[in-house]
């Protein structure tokens, strides 16, 4: 709309450049009585500027709301696109953690079963107990973290997305 009214804001300035003409009828009367009547006809010429100037700074008013438009835009996209860019990142990361995982799992309960037998040590046990709870710690992070750029993502785009399949309750 800021456009549209600074468009037609500069179409009033071109049409403030043409000569102004005005008719006017008169009437008049004087202290002795003596009536005249008749018409005048006004016509201002512009000569000099031909109200360039106001023409100039509307046009460029108009221009500098194009540019102003135009740069949001691509400030828009480029939201779009690192949130998008982001997104795919974090899913491959959660997919590697989840991946992780199980392995992690068997690999505490393969250390417990070790030292109820006696064969192996507490801390190996409690080192791999601290690995697998580290992986967890970073598959929650890295879930927020994709939930924020999703949240980023939907600011940026102006609408709702569905949500990611790797943020669904299990």
């Amino acid at each position: 709309r800021g456009y549209e009214s600074q468009d037609a804001t500069v179409r009033a300035a071109i049409l403030a450049q043409f000569p102004k003409m005005s008719v006017a009828f008169t009437k008049a009367t004087d202290t002795t009585n003596v009536q005249t009547t008749g018409f005048n006809i006004a016509v201002d010429v512009p000569i000099f500027d031909r109200n360039q100037g106001v023409i100039a700074t509307e046009r460029a008013t108009r221009q500098r709301l194009r540019d102003e438009y135009n740069q949001r835009a691509f400030e828009a996209r480029s939201d779009i696109a690192a949130a998008i860019a982001d997104i795919r990142s974090l899913d491959r990361q959660i997919a590697a953690a989840e991946e992780a995982l199980p392995l992690l799992e068997k690999l505490v309960s393969s250390a417990q079963t070790a030292v109820e037998q006696r064969n192996a040590d507490v801390l190996s046990y409690y080192t791999a107990r601290s690995n697998l709870l580290q992986k967890r710690i970073q598959m929650i992070k890295l879930q927020e973290q994709l939930l924020e750029a999703h949240t980023a993502l939907e600011i940026a785009s102006g609408r709702y997305l569905p949500m990611n399949r790797a943020l669904q309750p299990k």
